[in-house]
């Protein structure tokens, strides 16, 4: 129960749950227990949690395996692994996380009982700017920042001296701009 900190991984029902928030309550005359917050892996669903000091739990056995995104049909996507094994996820498995995904970008999938649950992407990316709106004269306010679409289809808020066609760095946890990628 002690081991019960944010961040850790444990199976509740046969499901994988990571811990968000816990307190460790000692009320006078009663039991000690843990009030926990807990996201489901998969679903990412919340729900608060009461452990009793006699409850035994067991960590999630949660694999990482280094991946690659290969290409996506319809709505699907197809990724392959450092072992040549292929798994695919659906649009709504992935969410967010699709208008990072680049042809041979390096990312890791997770499996829950040799079933991918989720992937995760490398906290930074470089992209080609498509389309960005010229900067009109006089627009010179302190951090004015304008939308820009890139090369995966994904709007992102830009400095107004970004054009099209050059490359920037971004932040794929938050969507944001990070600065120009170096020309290499």
């Amino acid at each position: 129960m002690n081991d019960l900190k944010p961040g850790v991984l444990i199976e509740l029902d046969g499901e994988p749950y990571q811990v968000l928030e816990s307190n460790f309550n000692k009320v006078a005359q009663r039991r000690p227990v843990m009030q926990t917050k807990i996201r489901h892996v998969i679903t990412g669903k919340v729900r608060a949690e009461t452990f009793q000091q006699s409850d035994s739990i067991k960590e999630a056995n949660i694999e990482r395996l280094k991946s690659k995104f290969i290409y996506r049909t319809k709505n699907e996507f197809f990724f392959q692994t450092s072992e040549g094994q292929k798994l695919s996820f659906t649009e709504d498995m992935l969410e967010d996380k699709i208008g990072y995904l680049k042809k041979d970008m390096p990312v890791e999938i997770f499996t829950f009982k040799e079933k991918p649950i989720s992937v995760e992407l490398p906290i930074k990316v470089v992209l080609e700017v498509k389309d960005a709106p010229p900067a009109a004269r006089g627009d010179t306010v302190q951090g004015a920042l304008k939308n820009a679409t890139l090369e995966t289809g994904v709007e992102v808020k830009v400095p107004l001296f970004i054009e099209a066609g050059q490359k920037i760095e971004v932040d794929t946890r938050t969507g944001t701009y990070v600065r120009r990628a170096s020309e290499e």
